[in-house]
């Protein structure tokens, strides 16, 4: 990717009443994704104010965009900077919907328990 070329930025809509065929486009580079609710615990609030989805369940949401190996280097990153909380990981998983990914993310979940 380049400066001129930026990767989409992701938008989570929690909760959202409107039907999504009724709803405008999102603004170019912005993927929206609705969810029928989040958790609080997979909500954090940042100094700034802005809510953004915890360590725990963007590493569920990205198993959606990732490829295996991809996931694992992410798992290993956030291990690295003491950020992957097992824990959490483990409730937030078992809060989410139904996804083609999930035994990819229990695969990877498993191999960094052991």
């Amino acid at each position: 990717m380049t400066p001129s070329n930026p990767p989409p930025i992701d938008v989570t809509v929690a909760a959202s009443q409107r039907d999504p065929r009724d709803e405008p486009p999102a603004p170019e580079g912005v993927r929206v994704h609705r969810v029928p609710s989040l958790h609080p615990e997979d909500v954090v609030t940042l100094p700034s104010g802005l809510r953004v989805t915890s360590v725990a369940r963007t590493l569920i949401d990205l198993a959606d965009e990732m490829t295996r190996e991809d996931l694992i280097e992410t798992f290993a990153a956030a291990r690295r900077r003491g950020l992957l909380d097992m824990d959490a990981l483990r409730r937030s998983r078992a809060r989410v919907e139904w996804r083609p990914s999930l035994a990819m993310l229990d695969s990877v979940i498993a191999e960094f328990e052991g």
